[in-house]
C-alpha cells in the first residue's frame, strides 16, 4: 500500500523501499527505517537505518517530492524482504511503477506514430484509398493499445504471482482434523 506524504514528520518510524540508489548509502531495492526527519528552508533532512545492515545514514532532499521519488512506503516488502532475492525486489519495483512511461507509454506512442506515418505515406502514394486510411487511423492504434496493455498486465500478474508464491511458501500449511 502506497502512502502520500504531506509532512516529512509523518515518515518518521516508518519503513520505506528505496527505488533509486544513493551513492555510498542505500541501493535500490533495500528497505530503510526512517529514524528522524527535519524540515529546513533549504530542504528536508532524513536520518535512516538500512534494515539489513543496520547502518545509519543521513541525506538531504530539496523537498518531500524528491524524497518520495527516492523511497516509497511499501509495507509488503518491509514485511517480507527476508524471503525475496534482490532480483525479486527489483522486479517488484518495476511492475509497481505506475507512471505512464514506466508502464509502456513510450512503446505505445512509438508504434502508433510509426503506423500512422506508414498509412499516410501509403495514402499519398496511392496504394490505399482515403476511407481505408480512416479505418486504419482509427482501428490500428486501438488494437496496438489493447495488445500492449494486455502484454504488460500479463507480465505484471506473472511477476506478482511468483513473488507471492515465494512469500507464501514460508507460511506453512493448515492442518484440518
Amino acid at each position: 500500500m502506497k502512502l502520500l506524504l504531506n509532512n516529512i514528520e509523518d515518515a518518521v518510524d516508518q519503513k520505506y523501499l528505496v527505488t533509486k540508489t544513493l551513492k555510498n548509502q542505500a541501493e535500490a531495492g533495500t528497505v530503510i527505517h526512517i529514524m528522524g526527519a527535519q524540515t529546513a528552508n533549504d530542504g528536508v533532512t532524513i536520518n535512516y537505518r538500512v534494515t539489513k545492515t543496520g547502518q545509519d545514514y543521513s541525506c538531504k532532499f530539496a523537498d518531500i517530492k524528491q524524497f518520495s521519488k527516492w523511497a516509497s512506503s511499501d509495507n509488503f516488502l518491509a514485511r517480507y524482504q527476508d524471503n525475496l532475492t534482490p532480483y525479486d525486489i527489483k522486479q517488484y519495483i518495476k511492475v509497481c511503477d505506475t507512471s505512464f512511461m514506466g508502464s509502456g507509454g513510450i512503446p505505445i506512442l512509438a508504434s502508433i506514430g510509426v503506423i500512422l506515418i506508414a498509412l499516410i505515406i501509403m495514402c499519398i502514394a496511392g496504394a490505399i484509398q482515403w476511407w481505408q486510411l480512416l479505418i486504419g487511423v482509427i482501428c490500428v492504434p486501438i488494437i496496438i493499445y489493447f495488445g500492449v496493455t494486455t502484454f504488460y498486465k500479463r507480465k505484471r500478474n506473472k511477476v506478482m504471482s511468483q513473488i507471492y508464491s515465494k512469500v507464501s511458501s514460508s507460511w506453512g500449511g493448515v492442518v484440518i482434523r
